[in-house]
């Protein structure tokens, strides 16, 4: 038996818009249990955005505080409060929108990939989730916990001669 990515992708997926802000992000992710999601600008795909990204720019975010903090107790002989550096930070954050986080390198196999070949796409580009799509035209994902189940399921032994 064949097993192509049409056969395996989650077709109904999780999708975020470019003009999402950062904080309404995260409260997505934790309200579905997701660690990532496509970016979608109308029907097209533009990039992806993961957990990680977001931790990304939280601690970017927080780091720039610290060193404008930082700057500003040397110049003025003070230090400021942590209080102050939580109000900063926040203010990074609540700008930062989803386009400004996402990656538009996208790691993306045909509908009519060989499960095999989606495989080595994991591997090859050390990624946990590819897009199933058709020009820039999302079909779904497949996360690399997807082929464990299969393999978990016995699914995959019928393709073995």
């Amino acid at each position: 038996m064949t097993i192509l990515a049409r056969n395996v992708r989650l077709a109904k997926v999780i999708t975020v818009e470019p003009t999402m802000s950062a904080l309404e992000l995260e409260r997505l992710f934790e309200r579905e249990q997701i660690s990532g999601a496509p970016v979608l600008e109308g029907e097209r795909l533009v990039g992806v955005v993961s957990r990680a990204d977001l931790a990304r720019a939280f601690a970017e975010a927080d780091s720039t505080a610290g060193v404008l903090l930082d700057y500003y107790g040397e110049i003025a002989d003070a230090s400021p409060s942590p209080a102050e550096r939580t109000r900063l930070t926040g203010e990074k954050t609540e700008k930062l929108l989803v386009r400004d986080l996402m990656s538009t390198r996208l790691v993306s196999v045909e509908p009519d990939e060989l499960l095999q070949e989606v495989a080595k796409t994991f591997m090859k580009h050390r990624v946990h989730r590819v897009l199933v799509a058709e020009d820039r035209h999302l079909i779904g994902v497949i996360s690399s916990l997807d082929l464990v189940q299969l393999i978990a399921d016995g699914r995959l032994e019928e393709s073995r001669n």
